[in-house]
């Protein structure tokens, strides 16, 4: 056989080829708008949690959460262990949110709750870089008492109840119905989400 007899390949036609890359390309671009919706929430905020794995979440089926509720004097907050009955949740903004309904329910005697009447928590949203936005009603600010203290005891019982019992969180922002606030009554900036402080927390119950 001599190199005449060998027919040579037939090359692809020009228009075959751009159709088989045309068709990769929009593939392509719906895989990513579909991962993109996903990891959207209603507010455009992640609500998709980005520490799913054993070290970032809290396992409710069993354990208990650490809440922080103000002590008998009015001057410090109180760590106080609290049982979780629920069942396992998928993901970290379903373990937040399990926590936080636990942080709004009463305190134990003699302790007292840091919110005001009424305060309702709408929504949780997790970011990427473990910052977590915690959405409540607007009565967290109108029923506030005003002053310096008692704004503190609000703020700080929810960021340290979302960092101790989840340790994927790093920081935590305040909104109300959806938006982002300067403060609750005055003191205390929320502007950025706010890290773990233990200052005024004072002991075990």
């Amino acid at each position: 056989m001599t190199l005449l007899d060998v027919s040579p390949p037939e090359p692809n036609p020009p228009k075959r080829k751009a159709l088989i890359f045309g068709i990769i390309g929009v593939a392509i671009v719906a895989i990513g708008l579909f991962v993109i919706g996903l990891r959207q929430g209603a507010n455009g905020l992640p609500e998709v949690p980005a520490h799913q794995n054993d070290t970032g979440v809290a396992d409710v089926s069993t354990g208990t959460a650490t809440l922080f509720f103000v002590a008998e004097d009015g001057m410090s907050l109180v760590e106080h262990q609290q049982p979780l009955n629920e069942e396992n949740r998928d993901n970290s903004a379903d373990h937040a949110r399990i926590v936080l309904e636990h942080q709004l329910g009463n305190a134990p005697p003699p302790l007292q709750s840091p919110f005001p009447e009424g305060t309702v928590l709408r929504a949780v949203y997790l970011s990427p870089d473990g910052d977590a936005f915690i959405d409540f009603n607007r009565e967290i600010t109108r029923g506030h008492g005003g002053g310096s203290l008692d704004e503190l005891f609000t703020v700080y019982a929810l960021v340290n109840a979302l960092t101790t019992n989840l340790p994927g969180i790093s920081a935590v922002q305040i909104l109300i119905d959806g938006q982002e606030v300067d403060t609750l009554a005055g003191h205390i900036d929320l502007r950025r989400p706010l890290e773990q402080n233990m200052e005024w927390v004072s002991g075990n119950t």
